[in-house]
């Protein structure tokens, strides 16, 4: 069987999430299986040795095309398994991969499921922990083959960035598919991180909505200067105009791996996981013992955070003596 790994990335750098779904479907092979990760882009070359342990890479290049818009993607990826066959499709929950996941699904007529969390296989089937209702709830389900599978970013640890030799790289021509297309990007707007990068903090202390108001979060900020962490918020805080964008931690903000995140007031919606789900050690305050982030905290607790915070920042003073 073949398993078909989605990865992204662009200016011959490959996001850190398709060493994941690399992952993913290497879980899923077994002997005799081919785990191949897929590329769409203008820089194949160069990231060539970031593809993990996967068995092969096909690389759809377009050298005008910094990205590759999902419709294209989609395009391209179904016409390479109708080539080669195919038993299952793993793609990360991005704003790329929603769209190329429910087209691939749709063009090849198979199930597909959105927001794996677990996958084991089981014959010819599948056997799916999926998020629903925000990662409320988390749902057990069957899938038979061949499937789609849309999987959470920080569902799978990345897989090792092994080289791959030439011989396992197989190139094909996107430009005039490119040019067709009736998408096209007209420009990227980079962030500037000249103020504050959060994906080189070591420590995070993070608000979300539970916080309550914009005065509140000085709170917080005290209590991240006491532990040398940067201040970031979730998405509503953003929102709210009360951090600015570049603090902001989720899938439409910055994507973390921080030594220490501590969540106050956090939900922990699956998007806002997206961006933190990897940090070594994470810390959630919720008063709900059923909001999501305790699913991926490794401590929590369902305190009044203004209690927390007041009690934690005095035990962290400086002594006099």
């Amino acid at each position: 069987m073949k398993i078909y790994a989605c990865t992204e990335g662009r200016s011959g750098q490959v996001d850190a999430v398709s060493l994941e779904m690399i992952a993913a479907a290497r879980s899923l092979a077994r002997d005799g299986d081919d785990v191949i990760a897929f590329f769409a882009g203008s820089a194949a070359a160069d990231a060539a040795g970031k593809f993990g342990t996967a068995d092969r890479l096909v690389a759809a290049i377009a050298p005008e095309a910094d990205i590759v818009v999902a419709g294209t993607y989609a395009r391209q990826l179904c016409d390479v398994i109708a080539a080669e066959g195919a038993g299952i499709v793993v793609v990360p929950y991005s704003a790329n991969g929603l769209d190329v996941a429910s087209s691939v699904a749709a063009r090849l007529d198979w199930p597909l499921v959105s927001y794996v969390e677990k996958i084991a296989r089981d014959g010819q089937s599948l056997s799916v922990v999926a998020q629903l209702y925000g990662g409320k709830v988390l749902a057990d389900c069957s899938v038979p083959l061949p499937a789609v599978l849309m999987v959470n970013p920080g569902a799978f640890a990345e897989a090792t960035a092994t080289p791959l030799s030439p011989d396992r790289i197989d190139t094909i021509d996107i430009a005039e598919l490119v040019a067709a297309s009736r998408v096209r990007p007209i420009s990227i707007d980079l962030p500037d991180f000249s103020d504050v990068d959060l994906k080189a903090a070591e420590r995070i202390v993070c608000v979300g909505r539970g916080i309550g108001d914009e005065a509140s979060i000085d709170l917080a900020r005290d209590l991240a200067a006491l532990l040398g962490a940067e201040i970031a918020g979730s998405r509503p805080v953003v929102d709210n105009g009360w951090l600015p964008k570049l603090r902001q931690v989720g899938k439409s903000g910055q994507k973390v791996k921080p030594k220490l995140y501590m969540a106050l007031g956090v939900s922990g919606a699956p998007e806002h996981l997206e961006g933190m789900g990897q940090s070594d050690m994470i810390i959630a305050v919720n008063t709900d013992p059923k909001a999501p982030i305790f699913n991926v905290a490794h401590y929590g607790a369902t305190c009044d955070l203004f209690e927390l915070m007041s009690s934690l920042s005095e035990r962290l003073q400086p002594s006099d003596t």
